[in-house]
């Protein structure tokens, strides 16, 4: 809920209230400082001490199993864990206690999944085989997400809930399209977006990015900001403006710099802001964005150290090309499902060549053939394209994924980061 927003929900509740309404708040994320409006029931888990992330979905999930506890039912809600699954991961909830339950029974579940239009979803995003979270994340979870950044999430929410395989397939090849759409809006305001830094910003001590602009839509600057965030590792705000000064912006941290705390450390600067500490939004007038900017990078000098303030890539062990195979595969897929607070494990290689030249793909996507002694691997690097890559040998650091292409599955290699060779 939003910090400044806090008041103006009490009001509304209480109106409601007035006139003899009963209000049920169901909420995920961070409770108001202010205190619990006066509703009958609020049901948020970051309200409790124990267990504390669920997504939306995951919190109704819950309360849907308690309300069933009071009353005689033929409803199945193991059979909803398929849209659970969905909606954890593409909400980035840590994948630990309950989360990973369902996500794990969801996941089970999806590839046999008896909604029309979650089984469209696979089709035309050409999913095969069982499902992963890495399927979820990269595949449905943007072209659901998709409906509702182009302005139009009733189309998302139609696909979810219709009963009609063929209308199914119609909304599947919609939410398609609002996704290439996406890309487009994407990729314009990025490229503006860093136009924008190489004008104007340090990389090496500006602590923070702030951009904003009146012909971005609103829709898309969270994926923007997310990009940006891992590119500089700087927390990041990037704000669309409409016609009356009045900005709407998307937000993303680092670790150890909690959003939230510094969008209620800014309130001064703000209409309204709230969310998660690595997640938030925030809407401001269009005239406050560098004092906000000013206070924000103050705040986080603040509150974190230099080497916070550092990128840094953390690996899980080194392993060399003869080691990976489908059998060591299988076993690394044991800790699926994989997502926040559960990453999948990170891996390095060192004096890697290529076999041949890297493949151009779309969006700036590379992909490799690569080569350690005797032993070849299938790479794909994705935006390894936007930066000159040094000469090889390379140190690489890498996860796995299961690549399964016209029947047959190999390991790949999901490349994160690439150096030049250097002595361990």
């Amino acid at each position: 809920m939003a910090v400044r927003a806090s008041a103006r929900v009490a009001k509304e509740v209480a109106a409601l209230r007035a006139d003899g309404i009963d209000v049920l708040i169901v909420d995920h994320h961070e409770p108001e400082l202010t205190g619990r409006p006066d509703c009958c029931a609020l049901v948020n888990p970051k309200c409790g001490d124990t267990f504390t992330y669920l997504c939306a979905a995951g919190v109704v999930f819950k309360l849907g199993h308690a309300l069933l506890k009071t009353r005689a039912t033929e409803l199945d809600l193991k059979e909803l864990l398929d849209l659970v699954a969905v909606a954890t991961i593409s909400d980035i909830v840590p994948m630990v206690g309950e989360n990973r339950i369902m996500v794990r029974h969801g996941l089970k579940s999806l590839s046999n999944t008896l909604n029309p239009g979650l089984r469209a979803l696979q089709e035309i995003s050409g999913m095969t085989g069982n499902t992963t979270s890495m399927d979820i994340g990269f595949r449905i979870g943007p072209r659901l997400n998709a409906a509702g950044r182009m302005d139009v999430p009733e189309d998302a929410l139609a696909t979810l809930t219709t009963d009609c395989r063929r209308h199914a397939q119609e909304l599947a090849q919609k939410l398609d399209a609002y996704n290439k759409q996406r890309q487009a809006h994407e990729g314009l305001i990025r490229r503006e977006a860093i136009e924008m830094l190489n004008r104007e910003f340090d990389s090496l001590n500006d602590p923070v990015i702030v951009l904003g602009s009146r012909t971005w839509h609103h829709g898309v600057v969270g994926i923007v900001a997310s990009r940006l965030m891992r590119q500089f590792h700087k927390p990041t705000f990037i704000i669309a403006i409409d016609e009356g000064g009045i900005g709407k912006g998307s937000g993303r941290s680092i670790e150890g710099i909690s959003l939230v705390d510094a969008i209620r450390a800014c309130e001064g600067d703000l209409i309204a802001g709230g969310g998660h500490a690595m997640a938030a939004g925030l809407s401001i007038h269009e005239d406050q964005l560098d004092e906000f900017r000013k206070h924000f990078s103050d705040y986080v000098l603040s509150h974190s150290s230099p080497e916070q303030r550092q990128p840094k890539l953390m690996y899980d062990a080194e392993i060399s090309f003869d080691q990976l195979s489908l059998e060591f595969l299988a076993s690394y897929e044991l800790l699926q499902p994989f997502g926040s607070g559960n990453p999948q494990p990170v891996f390095i290689s060192r004096e890697v060549g290529l076999s041949r030249s890297p493949l151009h793909m779309k969006n700036n996507h590379l992909r490799f053939m690569l080569r350690q002694g005797y032993h070849e691997q299938d790479a794909v690097f994705f935006g390894g394209g936007e930066h000159p890559l040094p000469d090889p040998p390379w140190d690489i650091a890498f996860t796995i994924d299961r690549n399964t292409f016209r029947g047959k599955t190999t390991l790949q290699l999901v490349i994160q980061d690439v150096r030049a060779a250097t002595s361990p």
